[in-house]
């Protein structure tokens, strides 16, 4: 497998670092890699998963998924960037998570 590298995060609906990092969780975002793939990432804290999963168990649903999940100390552009470079570089972006347009 060829190794790819992160080019950049696009944002639907765009970005804005604090109200995201307050939420805890950035959905509706693509790593765009060298090749020109584009895969859809969802973004959630420590803290905002922990919440999240405590309401589905109080609701009867004891799992919390997402496509593309991955989870962060805080939701920030630097975290988010830091871990789609690595998972991108490691190949795990083209093994396990669904492509989308490009």
């Amino acid at each position: 497998m060829t190794q790819r590298t992160l080019v950049r995060l696009d944002f639907q609906d765009g970005f804005d670092e604090e109200d995201d990092r307050v939420r805890g969780y950035r959905s509706h975002v693509w790593a765009e890699l060298d090749d020109g793939s584009r895969y859809a990432l969802t973004f959630y804290s420590v803290a905002r998963l922990s919440e999240t999963l405590d309401y589905e168990c109080s609701v009867g649903r004891p799992f919390f998924t997402e496509p593309g999940l991955i989870i962060v100390p805080e939701v920030t552009l630097a975290n988010m960037e830091a871990a789609a470079r690595a998972l991108a570089a490691e190949g795990f972006l083209e093994r396990h998570v669904a492509p989308g347009p490009r």
